[in-house]
């Protein structure tokens, strides 16, 4: 039989190309099965996932809203308390002038600090048939039945209104519902009516507190500025008060049957399908005042980006499949020897200095040597790091990590650690920051281990914070600790030139680990001290002498104050708040502890302000860390706090509208066409110019020479001087006229402007 070679030419080319294709499948089935497994898992779970953070974030963000609400309803339940501690309220008592009913209204503007929250406060007093509110107006029962005198609720009778006062017991709440302001302004206010006294009998009268629907709605937003789902507020009764989107589910039947099993079930986080939707559901109770708080988040707006995400990984990993069987048949193509291949490249990476040509056996040989060879660096390596490990060891047991001496001695037998004398003492050494590195301060401190007095065994190691060492020592009662210590302070300072703090703990009975732990603890809190305040260089923690104080409740104020100012986006009174904690903050006396809770929460509130304006604020990360460091003395945290403050402040005034000025002429134009009207108020003037209650009131006293009031009720008192000795019209229509709700404020600014009761002008000037 003849040999015919191009029959065996393509004989070996349909086997290269059968090998080929055998290869290439192979390979794209070990890159498509896991890809594939990757996408099984993915694609069923990562909906489940997001919806899970989207729960967790709903559930969070209701606890919070529920929180501001707790605070801000706590102030409202405690004023019938308040009033009735104030011996100058005698309500009880019959009254018959027009004096008491004045001194009632003065007590009453005292209660005008919680603005913020409340729009009104009206005290109903039954046995005179008045209502004294908080901006001193005064109001009789049958004023509530008329539009735009008193407050007209338009589905409250006022019949019935005042009978319930009348009999009121025990607190209530009206929903959110259209109240005709004085003014004859449409509003919704969320209603609270009281008792006095609060759940008392034979009570003297009630208290109506008025708050803005939309002053609720603003704090369910100021909670999430990205969040887009809607609020609901119930009381305990499961009746809805405040509602940020009335429209939404509000009068959905499956709504309210949720929302009467959710106040059943205490407070949680769940998916529900209502009208056909499926919504994330949180709802929390207040153990406060039993109200019921619900968020809804329809499901689909949560899980929008998942599925836009969803979407590109599909087409992306197509892409790389596309890409990677490319490659897999470009590399076959060029080397289908793979293995052969790898054996090269081992032999490369171990090629002698010598090259030489080596079998198999022979490269085995020399990889093994190359091994030992790297072992043994290796092992020389770790006897380098011995003293980290010794000072991790001892760390540990000074921040309380063993529970007993056996479980600490087996591990310190290695280092040749001992802890064996009566008592143990702990000391924190303390260096100017940026002082100890490089300094040769720890090899000291160790050498100066070697030094101790027989029976005494004390080891030097480094702290977690870079300016610090830490020391430990087992000894006995009698061993002067605290002069070998100050022998090793003084040779530290002619050694290296430094000056170290050292806070020394009491010794503690060596029976067990947490000695050591205790007496480290009082060493850091000395140390703290000595470096806050920097009277002495070294210090026993019970030679630490405290003032007394009892400034914490002053403090929250405060505090409470600035994040109150923060919502309100008003940067003076922030800069205000922030130089009186900054004052207080200074104050001698004050422990090592409470200075830093006070620039740890101030600091925490202002970095919670900057974060709302600027979320993706890469640099607040950076701001973050620095300001949360251990080791700051008081004029570095004050500073600290000042700068971060007065960043907020720029950023606030960033994000406000710009307002502008007025001119004198503008200013005086809309006060001789508004000024009689008796709801013309600076608030108003202040929106008519686009700025500021705060800025437009300091405009105006730049600009006019005086105050607002003082302006506005001089000039009033002009124009009834005038009418007064001109007519014969009676004190309460001048008194109306002139832009006064009621006479006995009239009477009073007259009196106080003139000098003389209006009765007693008229009948002056009509003698002359």
């Amino acid at each position: 039989m003849s040999f015919d070679p191009t029959l065996e030419e393509s004989r070996l080319a349909l086997k290269k190309t059968s090998l080929l294709a055998k290869f290439l499948i192979s390979y794209i089935l070990v890159l498509l099965l896991p890809t594939i497994i990757i996408l099984v898992y993915y694609y069923p779970y990562s909906a489940k996932i997001a919806k899970d953070k989207e729960m967790d974030w709903n559930a969070h963000v209701t606890e919070q809203f529920m929180t501001s609400m707790d605070i801000f309803t706590r102030y409202v339940y405690d004023l019938p308390t308040e009033l009735l501690q104030n011996r100058d309220l005698k309500l009880y008592a019959a009254m018959e002038n027009d004096y008491q009913r004045i001194v009632i209204a003065n007590e009453m503007k005292k209660y005008n600090a919680t603005d913020d929250f409340i729009d009104n406060t009206l005290l109903y007093v039954k046995n005179i048939g008045y209502l004294f509110a908080k901006t001193g107006s005064v109001y009789n029962v049958d004023d509530f039945a008329r539009r735009g005198v008193g407050y007209y609720y338009e589905n409250w009778p006022h019949e019935e209104m005042f009978r319930q006062l009348d009999r009121l017991v025990l607190p209530a709440v009206r929903p959110a519902e259209d109240v005709i302001v004085p003014g004859s302004n449409r509003m919704r206010m969320l209603t609270f009516l009281l008792p006095l006294p609060l759940g008392g009998e034979n009570s003297p009268g009630a208290v109506l507190i008025l708050v803005k629907e939309e002053t609720v709605i603003r704090m369910m937003k100021s909670v999430s500025e990205s969040y887009s789902g809607d609020f609901f507020v119930f009381d305990e009764k499961g009746n809805r008060l405040v509602s940020s989107d009335a429209a939404a589910f509000g009068n959905s039947d499956e709504f309210r049957a949720l929302v009467a099993r959710l106040g059943e079930s205490g407070s949680g986080s769940d998916t529900y399908r209502i009208d056909g939707q499926d919504v994330i559901v949180s709802y929390n109770v207040s153990e406060k005042n039993g109200w019921q708080y619900v968020s809804l988040l329809p499901v689909s707006e949560s899980l929008e980006s998942i599925r836009a995400i969803q979407r590109n990984t599909v087409v992306l990993v197509l892409l790389i499949l596309l890409a990677e069987v490319v490659v897999i048949y470009v590399s076959i193509r060029k080397n289908y020897h793979p293995i052969k291949k790898l054996v090269s490249l081992a032999t490369d990476v171990f090629e002698p200095r010598e090259p030489k040509r080596m079998n198999e056996i022979e490269t085995i040989q020399y990889a093994l040597d190359r091994l030992s060879s790297a072992n043994s660096k290796l092992d020389e390596s770790v006897r380098r790091t011995l003293p980290i490990m010794r000072d991790n060891l001892l760390f540990e047991l000074a921040s309380g990590h063993f529970e007993d001496w056996e479980s600490f001695r087996r591990e310190a037998a290695e280092y040749g650690v001992a802890i064996e004398g009566p008592l143990v003492t702990a000391a924190v050494l303390s260096f100017e920051p940026g002082g100890e590195d490089g300094l040769g301060v720890a090899e000291h401190c160790r050498s100066a281990e070697g030094r101790l007095p027989e029976g005494a065994n004390g080891y030097f190691f480094k702290s977690i914070y870079k300016q610090e060492m830490i020391f430990v020592c087992s000894h006995a009662a009698d061993f002067p600790l605290k002069s070998y210590l100050d022998g090793v302070r003084r040779e530290l300072a002619a050694r290296t030139g430094m000056q170290p703090l050292i806070g020394i703990g009491t010794p503690q009975s060596a029976d067990r680990p947490e000695g050591v732990h205790l007496s480290y603890l009082q060493a850091a809190r000395t140390a703290e001290h000595l470096r806050i305040r920097k009277h002495d260089a070294m210090l026993v923690f019970n030679e630490i002498e405290v003032s007394q104080t009892g400034a914490v409740s002053y403090f929250a104020e405060l505090l409470q104050s600035l994040e109150m100012a923060i919502l309100k986006n008003d940067a003076g009174v922030v800069e205000s708040v922030m130089d009186r904690i900054i004052d207080y903050f200074g104050s001698d006396g004050m422990p090592p502890h409470m200075v830093r809770t006070v620039y740890l929460n101030t600091i925490s509130v202002i970095l919670n302000g900057l974060t709302r304006f600027r979320p993706d604020d890469g640099s607040l990360l950076m701001l973050t860390d620095a300001a949360f460091q251990q080791r700051y003395t008081i004029g570095q945290m004050a500073g600290i706090m000042r700068e971060s403050c007065g960043k907020l402040c720029d950023i606030i005034r960033a994000t406000l509208p710009s307002s502008r000025t007025a001119s004198r002429e503008e200013i005086v134009a809309v006060i001789e066409k508004h000024g009689m009207d008796h709801d013309f108020s600076l608030q108003k003037m202040a929106d008519h110019f686009g700025m500021s209650l705060s800025g437009f009131s300091y405009h105006f006293k730049k600009t006019m020479g005086q105050n607002f009031k003082e302006y506005i009720d001089r000039l009033r008192i002009q124009k009834s001087s005038q009418l007064l000795r001109s007519t014969d019209e009676t004190l309460d229509s001048v008194a109306q006229q002139v832009g006064y709700s009621n006479t006995s404020s009239f009477i009073r600014a007259f009196k106080k402007i003139v000098g003389t009761t209006p009765g007693q002008y008229r009948d002056t000037h009509r003698q002359a």
